[in-house]
């Protein structure tokens, strides 16, 4: 639908605007209702605040897309486009809120008329205890209409250490480096991370980026035979971020490995 394909262009360019600290950009895409209850150097100074809170993006998903046209509690006739969001940034991991756009009767542009952002950055929350942690979470999702989990998030326990765990280098430089003076590596990017791909030894390295909570870090996968017949990936980590940040990274790649489990025995 092509009012649909317009609503979301212009969400993702504000989005893109507030995310790069472009404050003008994000503020003129403001409808004159809402420029009316927040003057612009408030709007800058908010930006600034938050996304020197945040840090860098990771992720903005939409949720949840809401139609409504000439609604009677509406400061204006138009069509009004409810977008829920559910964010991460480098130093947020539970951000969750809306945008609502409004396109005026005649068509043309949407604009922002409202927006309601909920979160608790990292910092904080490590103040917390888990109880803590999730009555206030809970209380915030409240307000995050569609927000997927009605229940209180829960912290999950932390993953045991692995003392044998060793990807062959002391230091993820250290890896970058040897992967670098070795011939028959190839290297990509993909989303910002740096993959290296051995196919002498079926072997796949992945680095995320500057930015990523679980900078730096290695994590090497390997396909192996399997003597009984069929393969299967031997996954090791060198990572030198945060207990948790390194949990939530494994956990990830695990799931990767998983659904690449189920294409090569699909094969």
């Amino acid at each position: 639908m092509e009012l649909e394909r317009s609503a979301r262009a212009a969400l993702l360019a504000y989005l893109a605007a507030k995310d790069g600290g472009r404050a003008p950009e994000a503020y003129s895409r403001y409808a004159a209702g809402l420029k009316s209850q927040q003057s612009f150097s408030d709007f800058s100074a908010a930006l600034i605040s938050f996304n020197a809170k945040a840090g860098a993006v990771i992720e903005r998903r939409i949720v949840t897309v809401t139609w409504t046209k000439d609604p009677a509690q509406a400061p204006a006739p138009g069509v009004y486009a409810a977008i829920d969001l559910i964010s991460r940034f480098a130093n947020v991991d539970r951000d969750c809120g809306y945008v609502v756009l409004y396109q005026p009767p005649g068509g043309g542009d949407f604009s922002v008329a409202r927006e309601e952002v909920n979160f608790i950055d990292n910092a904080t929350a490590k103040g917390m205890t888990p109880s803590q942690l999730d009555n206030a979470w809970s209380q915030l999702t409240a307000r995050c209409p569609n927000y997927p989990a009605a229940t209180p998030v829960s912290v999950e326990a932390p993953l045991p250490e692995d003392a044998n765990a060793d990807v062959g280098y002391p230091t993820v430089n250290a890896a970058l480096a040897g992967l670098h003076a070795r011939s028959g590596v190839e290297f990509s990017t993909n989303n910002g991370w740096i993959v290296a791909t051995d196919k002498a030894t079926a072997t796949i390295w992945s680095f995320p980026p500057p930015g990523n909570p679980a900078y730096p870090s290695a994590v090497k996968r390997q396909i192996v035979s399997d003597p009984r017949g069929g393969s299967s990936i031997e996954m090791t980590v060198h990572c030198e971020a945060t207990k948790q940040a390194c949990d939530d990274l494994v956990r990830s790649f695990e799931q990767l490995n998983a659904q690449m489990k189920a294409y090569i025995h699909g094969q």
